[in-house]
């Protein structure tokens, strides 16, 4: 089932302006110091419009300003990775999660870029 939310996903970053790859296997990215338990799992990902979206969970109170963002770039591709660095302790689970957006122009991505989200990803 993992595999098939993997590919549902891709598929669908195939069809927007710019392709995003989630890098949610075991492989570690020496270029990004931060620990593989360290990521937040994420829903899936996705470009709309010029921005990185990301669907995560919340409890009410998530927002876009409470995850840490690191960006590498190396041979053509953006690697992001998301770590939350103030946990949500509102009581309103949405048990779908919700989108972040973060602008790609803020971290020097041009539109059409290919874009990999090193997170893990999950089934909500």
């Amino acid at each position: 089932m993992k595999l098939a939310s993997l590919a549902a996903v891709v598929a669908i970053a195939l069809s927007t302006s710019a392709c995003v790859i989630i890098d949610a296997d075991d492989r570690p990215d020496t270029s990004i110091n931060i620990t593989k338990t360290d990521l937040e799992p994420i829903y899936g990902a996705t470009v709309d419009k010029g921005d990185l979206v990301i669907r995560v969970s919340s409890n009410g109170c998530t927002r876009s300003d409470d995850f840490a963002v690191e960006s590498v770039r190396r041979d053509g591709v953006a690697s992001f990775v998301f770590t939350r660095k103030r946990p949500d302790l509102c009581r309103a689970l949405i048990a779908e999660g919700i989108d972040l957006r973060f602008p790609l122009d803020a971290f020097g991505v041009e539109r059409g870029a290919k874009v990999r989200v090193r997170n893990p990803l999950i089934r909500p």
